[in-house]
């Protein structure tokens, strides 16, 4: 009864009366730094909480998945809402202890000071909500809550009490900012990362009904542990619970029940540290529950069956990212068919995520989209230091940065994104080097209206924008599949028209769906989509009749009505600028990949058989050259190709020793190491 209790015993909390409490900058970023380390909490619940047996009855409250059909879409989906809360800072209301950890509603850890390992005691305490930024964290939140009613959703508001509504929405009309499309949650909590200890929402049964996944969430956290029921309770929602233990940072979904986590998840499921339970009254009731241990295979099989049927992926984990061990911080997807990766520069290769990171990107690329393609793997710019260098480490960038582009949360059409340095009143950074990325940031997602929040505030504790806020999709979904074109497709499509193929479902059913497109930037054309069987819509688009001299760019996008007159595009910022691009013809013209689209050889050393996925964009010709450690060139080839290939190099026809492999297109050059055993 875990949850269930901890909500009921809420209800009757009352906090003290805020007092006058001074934030220590660097204190708070200490904090946050350990006590979101897992190992740290559970320490704290072995030596501190009287250890108790495993709950009886618990299994009854396990709802489990409903027994339907259900879909998890992808974050790039239509939405209704997202989570957020403001930052609160806790505080003892007795003692001389200077800083509270709340473990159950009305109760915390006291810490003498921030730096303090151990608590001291436990006891009544206080919350004050930082509105005067003085944690550098505080505006974060508020920037936040204008952004997702600028992607036309609503800003679902977790607050201490009620009353503290008032005091969100005079802050943000301080700031300018919109404040007209809010809901308020109430709830006590430990901290801001909902993306980890929020639901995972998914539609199920023939009405395409929104529900919550709540896993369970590490140790020490019960109060963080308690939202979903908070949202079910006050907004409605059916909340569907389970006893593998997982975070949302850690789970990245491709809209077709393919799903994708690091192996930390195996570590948080393989001991028997639960979570915090109590009778709602008595201090000395605080417990936690044992749960049962996982093996790998265990854990795996139950997050195939609950999230992952078509695919379920497990990557290595980032060793030094802040202790989460969480994909979002490098992955990313645009839609169900292409991801978007962060990759750090060669100039980090040295570094342990640095080969990790790109083991894992190729892995991702080589794996099977719902229409039985390879994805599509695209690449953002890595953030810079402050004066817009190189880091000097691995550990001064984990101890002090773990910045990142690809933590960034979709709102409809707009993209809620970190970056780090002050915003101007154009919306971007004023860094010289961060406002260039982010207009990377901007070429890889098309059409989006791109926030900037400068994130500097919490540097250092392993997450940005997309680990604080929480998706809750939007009611009667138009979905929209489709395995879109991309890049150079030659003469393939020049003397037959090209197929273009979706699967659009709706509860209400759908009235039409078309596409629309041009050519070189003329005018716009329609050609209406034909039903078929299964939900399959099909057309055909007339680029035989393209008449063009090396080659011609084609833009297009899906659009479909419901019975009920719901209409979303495919992609959804269509109307801003965002189309699916591809070029019929020869490459002559179209910009070469940049370094970065190269992965890196694996396995690395190799025996047999060495392969790197390349992502050649619109298309190119590269010569090879092979060059052994003296200098000497032992082979030479050339690629020419298009779109995502993986080269292959015949590690058994070289002597064992390390190899330096150029690729050169006569205006770019990138070099891969190759070792042979």
């Amino acid at each position: 009864m875990k949850k269930i209790t901890i909500l009921l015993a809420a209800v009757a909390v009352t906090f003290g009366a805020a007092a006058q409490y001074s934030f220590d900058k660097d204190g708070l970023r200490y904090w946050r730094q350990t006590h979101q380390m897992r190992d740290a909490s559970r320490s704290h619940l072995e030596s501190h909480i009287k250890q108790g047996p495993a709950a009886k009855g618990n299994e009854a409250n396990t709802k489990g998945m409903p027994n339907t059909s259900f879909w998890f879409p992808g974050e790039w989906e239509e939405v209704q809402a997202i989570v957020v809360t403001p930052y609160y800072a806790y505080y003892p209301t007795q003692g001389t202890a200077q800083v509270a950890d709340p473990v159950v509603p009305g109760y915390a850890y006291y810490y003498q000071n921030y730096y303090s390992q151990q608590p001291s005691g436990i006891g009544p305490y206080g919350a004050e909500m930082d509105t005067a930024n003085a944690s550098g964290i505080g505006d974060v939140a508020f920037y936040l809550m204008d952004a997702i009613q600028l992607g036309g959703a609503q800003a679902w508001v977790r607050v201490e009490q009620l009353s503290d509504s008032a005091i969100v929405k005079r802050k943000l009309a301080r700031m300018g900012l919109r404040n007209d499309n809010m809901r308020f949650i109430e709830g006590p909590g430990n901290s801001f990362w909902y993306r980890d200890c929020g639901p995972i929402c998914f539609y199920y049964g023939e009405g395409d009904t929104v529900g919550m996944l709540d896993f369970e969430y590490y140790p020490g956290r019960a109060l963080d542990d308690s939202l979903p029921v908070y949202i079910e309770r006050q907004m409605g929602l059916p909340n569907f619970t389970t006893m593998i233990e997982w975070e949302g940072g850690n789970c990245l979904v491709d809209g077709t029940n393919m799903v994708i986590s690091s192996d930390a998840l195996y570590s948080n499921n393989y001991d028997t540290y639960g979570q915090v339970t109590w009778d709602g009254s008595d201090p000395n009731t605080i417990n936690y529950i044992t749960k049962p241990r996982l093996t790998y295979a265990q854990t795996k099989d139950s997050l195939h069956a609950l999230i992952g049927p078509r695919a379920t992926y497990v990557l290595p984990a980032f060793q030094y990212d802040g202790g989460t061990g969480h994909i979002d911080l490098y992955a990313d997807m645009i839609d169900e068919n292409q991801f978007v990766f962060s990759k750090m520069p060669e100039v980090y290769s040295s570094w342990n995520d640095y080969s990790v990171g790109n083991r894992n990107m190729d892995s991702l690329c080589s794996y099977q989209s719902y229409f039985d393609q390879n994805y599509w793997c695209s690449y953002i710019p890595f953030p810079s230091t402050n004066a817009g260098g190189n880091f000097t480490s691995q550990s001064q960038y984990n101890n002090n940065y773990t910045r990142t582009y690809s933590n960034h949360t979709f709102v409809n059409n707009v993209i809620i994104q970190p970056c780090f340095s002050t915003v101007g009143s154009d919306g971007m950074p004023t860094a010289a080097w961060d406002k260039k990325n982010i207009e990377r940031v901007k070429e890889a997602y098309p059409g989006y209206t791109i926030y900037c929040v400068d994130v500097r505030g919490f540097d250092g504790s392993g997450g940005a924008i997309h680990c604080i806020t929480k998706q809750i999709p939007a009611e009667h979904p138009v979905r929209i599949l489709h395995p879109a074109y991309h890049g150079n497709t030659g003469y393939a499509y020049t003397n037959a028209n090209a197929p273009i193929h979706a699967e659009i479902t709706n509860v209400d059913g759908i009235e039409s769906a078309k596409v629309v497109y041009r050519v070189d930037g003329g005018e716009w054309h329609e050609v209406a989509l034909t039903a078929g069987a299964n939900n399959s819509y099909d057309a055909s688009l007339p680029t035989s009749g393209v008449s063009f001299t090396d080659h011609a760019t084609v833009e297009y996008y899906i659009s479909a009505t419901s019975n009920a007159g719901k209409t979303i595009t495919k992609p959804m910022t269509a109307a801003q600028g965002g189309y699916f691009k591809f070029y019929i013809g020869n490459q002559v013209g179209i910009q070469a990949p940049a370094e970065q689209t190269f992965g890196q050889f694996y396995p690395n050393p190799a025996s047999d058989k060495a392969q790197m996925v390349v992502d050649l964009g619109e298309g190119g010709k590269w010569d090879v050259t092979i060059v052994d450690v003296s200098g000497r060139t032992v082979h030479s080839t050339t690629m020419q190709a298009a779109g995502q290939v993986v080269y292959t190099i015949e590690a058994s026809r070289l002597t064992a020793g390390q190899y330096t492999v150029v690729f050169s297109n006569g205006s770019e050059r990138v070099a891969r190491k190759l070792i042979v055993k």
